[in-house]
């Protein structure tokens, strides 16, 4: 969010009537700890593994592909 914005979101804020329960409600939603959703160094080792694997698989013929234009269709 850009700071135009946050600065919009402050201002609207400010301008609402809450009670003290709601103010401790939103200040708690506001501080809560981002999930991360970055892979540690392991997990990308393992992914990298299985993606290889997978490929060998489909090098040897024991493992079946779509084209990219089907994959793209479902989506």
């Amino acid at each position: 969010m850009n700071a135009i914005s946050m600065n919009n979101l402050w201002t609207y804020l400010q301008g609402l009537s809450l009670t003290a329960s709601n103010r401790k409600w939103l200040a708690e939603r506001l501080v809560e700890p981002q999930v991360s959703t970055a892979m540690n160094d392991e997990e990308i080792r393992q992914g990298l593994a299985e993606a290889f694997h997978q490929l060998e698989e489909v090098k040897v013929g024991k493992r079946k592909t779509r084209k990219a234009e089907e994959l793209l269709y479902e989506l």
